[in-house]
């Protein structure tokens, strides 16, 4: 039985970096899919396992790239895309956060999730929040999942993880978590319902102000 919900973040319940490719696309006068391809890479995945600042990823990002763009304009972009709802979601969260204990477990930067949650409030429906930058790791290794798992105390067959990532989404089913890949809230719903996640009883176990603090 389905007791915890693990969602990811950015594209399933607000717009990460997928997006800024327009914007900085108009300003350097380059194809948006050169733009989207240059934002990844180990620079990246530095700054989103903690060991580099958003400051310096930028940094790199421009003089790596020859980019002609003030670094505080990426900031600008950046922040302005992370204010973008996925239509529906909070709603859904909100129908699923009385009945089942919800946690988010997200690949980000330290400086683009305090910026987050200081505007996204309906983030406080989730019981217990991960970040890779806390966790040192990211959803690309086995054991982020099996530490998530420890510190809810949850057996992998009583969690389900959403991510719009399929390579995501088979690392979390390696580790015997269900698992479905998000695309739209409308074919999330239709498979939650299969599931049975959206029914009326109550699981045999919320979480409770008694359980210890995790996440952030």
């Amino acid at each position: 039985m389905i007791q915890t919900i693990i969602f990811d973040l950015s594209e399933v319940l607000i717009a990460g970096l997928v997006g800024i490719e327009r914007p900085i696309s108009a300003i350097l006068r380059i194809p948006e899919t050169e733009v989207f391809a240059r934002l990844g890479g180990p620079s990246l995945h530095q700054l989103f396992c903690g060991r580099l600042v958003e400051d310096g990823y930028l940094a790199w990002l421009v003089e790596h790239n020859r980019w002609a763009i003030p670094t505080d304009d990426l900031k600008r972009i950046l922040r302005t895309n992370f204010r973008r709802t996925v239509a529906g979601m909070p709603r859904l969260l909100g129908q699923l956060a009385p009945r089942y204990e919800l946690a988010l477990l997200s690949d980000h930067a330290r400086e683009w999730i305090a910026y987050i949650e200081s505007v996204h409030r309906f983030l406080g429906r989730f019981h217990a929040r991960f970040y890779s930058y806390q966790l040192g790791q990211t959803k690309q290794e086995p054991s982020t999942f099996r530490m998530v798992l420890e510190r809810l105390k949850r057996e992998a067959s009583q969690c389900l993880f959403i991510d719009d990532s399929e390579a995501n989404v088979q690392v979390a089913r390696s580790v015997g978590i269900s698992a479905m890949r998000f695309t739209t809230p409308q074919s999330l719903m239709v498979g939650l319902d299969a599931l049975g996640v959206n029914a009326v009883h109550a699981p045999t176990r919320l979480w409770t102000a008694a359980d210890p603090a995790v996440g952030i």
